[in-house]
């Protein structure tokens, strides 16, 4: 049980005590976004726009949506916001010139860069686990996320 984190949770499996501890591992996560996102005089949602932009290659707003898991009319807004700070560029796609697609632009591939190291820096929780606990982890995390192997207990 941790009264620590939710008073009274009695834990039915190991399963539900390990996701309650990556919950309350990663519980910064939205303090950190907001400060990011600030940082770079962006909204939160038009931060982690940019950051799931990728700077070598441009998308349509539809793809956008689709890696934020969200209707394409929800993106429009944030990458108005973007565009305007001259983070991105909106152009028709060349091949079918109905699909406008998102380029980022030098400056913000700047802002995103920042971004990704404020967000993606380990917190203090993880670098105090030694490096074969941290490797231990990030392979079952992969195999949860269905990106590797099961680790072999």
């Amino acid at each position: 049980m941790s009264d620590d984190f939710v008073p009274g949770l009695r834990y039915r499996s190991d399963a539900q005590e390990l996701w309650a501890l990556l919950v309350e591992a990663i519980a910064g996560w939205e303090d950190r976004m907001n400060a990011a996102a600030a940082a770079a005089d962006l909204s939160p949602v038009s931060a982690w726009a940019l950051v799931q932009l990728d700077p070598d290659h441009a998308i349509s707003q539809k793809e956008l949506a689709a890696r934020l898991h969200c209707n394409p009319s929800t993106v429009v807004d944030p990458t108005d916001r973007l565009e305007e700070k001259g983070l991105v560029v909106r152009s028709p796609r060349p091949t079918d010139r109905r699909i406008n697609v998102l380029t980022v632009t030098p400056k913000g591939r700047d802002v995103r860069e920042m971004l990704v190291t404020r967000l993606f820096d380990p917190p203090e929780a993880f670098l105090r686990l030694p490096a074969a606990d941290q490797a231990r982890f990030r392979d079952a995390m992969l195999a949860a996320v269905g990106r590797g192997k099961a680790p072999v207990s």
